[in-house]
């Protein structure tokens, strides 16, 4: 019984994996990433602003602040919640590409000084 499970949790899986394969290969899936691609642009950029206003800046801080500007962007354009949790998502995964330009630019700050 455990296996038959675990089978069909597998074939579930790839059946909606090559769902989600076929609809980005496709005219509108296209459409959406490069509409996610340019939201997501937009909000890395004022999020790399926003970085600046915060005393302490750690992974959760990072990741509230994250969630927050996904949510007062999706106000102004009515961006649906399945969308808004990828982009969430989306900009909580540059952590570390954002906490080192923010380290770099605080050492150059340092430096002028």
């Amino acid at each position: 019984m455990e296996n038959k499970f675990k089978k069909g949790l597998i074939l579930g899986g790839l059946l909606a994996a090559g769902a989600v394969v076929g609809f980005l290969n496709s005219e509108d899936g296209k459409e959406l990433t490069e509409e996610l691609q340019k939201d997501l642009k937009v909000l890395a950029k004022h999020l790399k602003k926003s970085l600046h206003k915060l005393e302490d800046v750690s992974k959760e801080s990072f990741d509230e602040l994250a969630a927050a500007t996904v949510e007062e962007y999706a106000k102004n354009k009515e961006i649906a919640n399945d969308i808004k949790e990828t982009l969430t998502i989306a900009l909580q995964a540059k952590w570390k590409e954002m906490e080192n330009e923010y380290l770099t630019e605080k050492d150059e700050e340092k430096t002028k000084k």
